[in-house]
């Protein structure tokens, strides 16, 4: 019951996946092209290797990481993900992998919020290879803003983003804990969100590819 789906459903999600594709290699190999944004329908970050769930068909950014190891030659990718849910499908890709770091910020509250269950605890770290790699800053309540996502940035990501070294930082863009967002109920405002890209631009040459993933208030997106 989380995913719409038409006659052109099919193609608009390949077109989707292949323009996050494309924007994640341009800003990576393209030394005149050192950051993209890429606005895009339907979002991903909740569709599993086996199943679309939560609006998403295909896993537009884990797809993009993928591409730009694979043919571009990228070492190490971090994956920052705001959504005010958590991006399961995104999780689910890499906890085996040490290449992609994969931080996400969202709501959890004792696994009782979308899309439920303890994948999106911040005792997910990670198997085998690829322990310590996933990270899940979840929050228990509701009402969270740019001065506690600010704070996680400055104790937390910025700090593993620094050793971890990427190649190329990948931001989930979810604008659903925006303050006003009918459904994320969080508080961060649009300076926080500049804050916190400006912040992840430290990183990776300044390498950083911006992906559209969920906002139920179309004002925050633009």
């Amino acid at each position: 019951n989380s995913v719409y789906f038409c006659a052109e459903t099919p193609v608009c999600a390949r077109l989707s996946c292949g323009a996050v594709v494309d924007v994640c290699k341009e800003v990576y190999r393209n030394p005149g092209v050192r950051n993209g944004v890429a606005v895009v329908r339907p979002p991903g970050h909740h569709a599993e290797r086996n199943e679309a769930m939560g609006f998403c068909i295909y896993n537009n950014v884990a797809v993009a990481a993928k591409v730009v190891q694979r043919d571009c030659g990228a070492s190490r990718i971090m994956i920052v993900d705001w959504d005010v849910h958590h991006g399961n499908g995104i999780q689910s890709a890499f906890l085996s992998d040490p290449s992609v770091l994969y931080v996400s910020i969202h709501r959890h509250e004792q696994g009782s919020f979308y899309p439920q269950g303890p994948e999106g605890s911040h005792t997910a770290v990670g198997h085998g290879p690829g322990a310590g790699f996933n990270i899940n800053i979840d929050w228990d309540m509701k009402g969270m803003g740019d001065a506690e996502y600010l704070c996680a940035f400055e104790k937390v990501v910025m700090p593993v983003g620094r050793e971890f070294d990427p190649d190329l930082v990948i931001i989930s863009a979810g604008f659903d804990a925006a303050q006003g967002d009918p459904l994320g109920g969080c508080n961060v405002t649009p300076i926080g969100y500049a804050h916190m890209t400006h912040m992840l631009s430290a990183l990776a040459g300044g390498k950083v590819a911006i992906v559209l993933e969920v906002s139920y208030k179309i004002v925050m997106i633009f």
